[in-house]
């Protein structure tokens, strides 16, 4: 209904002003017509039908529409359906005056509102845009530095470490990368991220071995906040089963399955390889799952396979 009503009150640029109130006075002329045929039932009520009529003139089109559909319902009604004496009906014709004319100036002044309010929204989505484009630029810029630093430096350890931070550099820029297209809000296909997000996994991290990463997700839409998260939970994952679960160059597939469960998400993470560990490595992977598990209300579980790993995370999805 709300959203009925904001498309009918934006209607009024695209009239000029005599057609605004030439079918604004159509609108009057149906109601008469209206009350004619039901004069028998409503005889007590000469003015009510008139009300709706001045409303729609006042919301379809605008205050001076409002204004004549009142001054004319109000002529109409004096006319046919008030009899004399009159004095005993100026009463109510005042009322309704004044009804009607309050309705066409509190109309008015919710379509001054909802302009003003059009108008917010339109520049402050251009700068999320302009917000968005400047942090992708300025995580490219680290990005980039952290390369250059990597190159220089000899120490595997420290190599290791900035490749790691590369990773989750990268999450971020690829939910900034999604906002670029988004214009109207700031939610994120999840199910589009993950897939654009595994394929650079695979890309960075298997390198000459014969690892496939396979990703099937339902279609839902989250805040960009929350796509960051759950990226990197899936990042962490997809990082581990690389490292850990394929040992001295051995094939594998590793599989990321993203399902939505009525206010939950629910990621699960397994692989082929030599199977769970049987204790979890608490490095800084993995205080950052738990992380980031715990600030999304949700849970993580580690299922030994047959043959290899599942781990599933379910987290808490906002309104």
């Amino acid at each position: 209904m709300d959203r009925l009503l904001v498309r009918f009150m934006s209607v009024t640029p695209r009239y000029p002003i005599w057609a605004r109130y030439l079918l604004s006075l159509g609108l009057v002329g149906l109601a008469f017509v209206t009350k004619l045929l039901l004069d028998d039932q409503l005889r007590p009520h000469p003015l009510v039908l008139f009300i709706p009529a001045i409303f729609l003139a006042s919301v379809i089109f605008d205050r001076g529409s409002g204004f004549l559909a009142t001054g004319a319902s109000a002529a109409l009604a004096l006319r046919y359906f008030m009899p004399p004496p009159l004095s005993a009906e100026v009463l109510p014709l005042l009322i309704f005056l004044a009804s009607g004319l309050c309705i066409a100036a509190v109309t008015e002044a919710l379509r001054t509102a909802l302009e003003k309010h059009s108008e917010a929204k339109a520049y402050a989505d251009v700068l999320l845009m302009e917000l968005a484009h400047r942090t992708r630029n300025d995580l490219a810029t680290i990005m980039s530095i952290l390369r250059l630093q990597a190159r220089s430096d000899s120490n595997p350890a420290v190599q290791a470490a900035i490749t790691s931070a590369l990773a989750r550099i990268e999450v971020v820029a690829k939910v900034h990368d999604s906002l670029r297209h988004t214009s109207v809000n700031s939610t994120v296909d999840l199910a589009a991220y993950l897939q654009a997000l595994c394929g650079s996994l695979a890309d960075f991290h298997r390198g000459l071995r014969p690892i496939a990463i396979r990703v099937t997700s339902d279609e839902i839409a989250v805040k960009s906040s929350q796509a960051a998260s759950i990226g990197l939970i899936v990042n962490e994952l997809v990082t581990n089963a690389f490292k850990y679960a394929f040992p001295d160059g051995r094939s594998g597939t590793v599989e990321v399955d993203v399902r939505s469960r009525s206010e939950q998400v629910a990621i699960t993470v397994r692989d082929d390889g030599i199977g769970c560990p049987a204790e979890a490595k608490g490095g800084l992977g993995t205080r950052l799952i738990n992380l980031m598990t715990a600030q999304m209300k949700g849970t993580m579980t580690r299922t030994p396979m047959a043959k290899g790993c599942e781990v599933e995370v379910v987290v808490a999805l906002e309104d």
